[in-house]
């Protein structure tokens, strides 16, 4: 989620004509910070959206509705954000996919267990 939140802050200051040292002087931070924030490296706070929207001149929604779109996120952090190529891509997917088989499991086991129904 950080990688789409990232990519699109740096769109949208694009867009607007702004430079992350212009950001940065604004919110009080360091220029590195605002490219950790594009990269999707570091969390991004709810008071640091507003910041950035405040700055930018828009809605805090033109920033966080790239992660309410489900049909967007996933082309848009392949395709602008960390540019994997499509093995890797499916690669990490299916890591993701195995770990969340393996907690389903274990969760239906401790509950098995919880039950006292070894």
């Amino acid at each position: 989620m950080n990688g789409i939140l990232g990519e699109q802050i740096r769109v949208l200051r694009e867009s607007a004509g702004k430079t992350q040292e212009e950001i940065a002087f604004k919110m009080n931070c360091s220029r590195q910070k605002i490219a950790r924030i594009e990269k999707g490296l570091v969390d991004i706070s709810y008071s640091n959206i507003l910041d950035i929207a405040r700055i930018l001149q828009i809605s805090p929604r033109e920033i966080t509705s790239v992660i309410e779109d489900e049909e967007n996120s996933q082309p848009m952090y392949r395709v602008n954000g960390a540019n994997y190529a499509d093995d890797q891509f499916n690669f990490i997917n299916d890591m993701i996919n195995t770990f969340y088989a393996h907690r389903r499991l274990y969760n239906s086991l401790k509950e098995v267990d919880d039950n006292g129904q070894k």
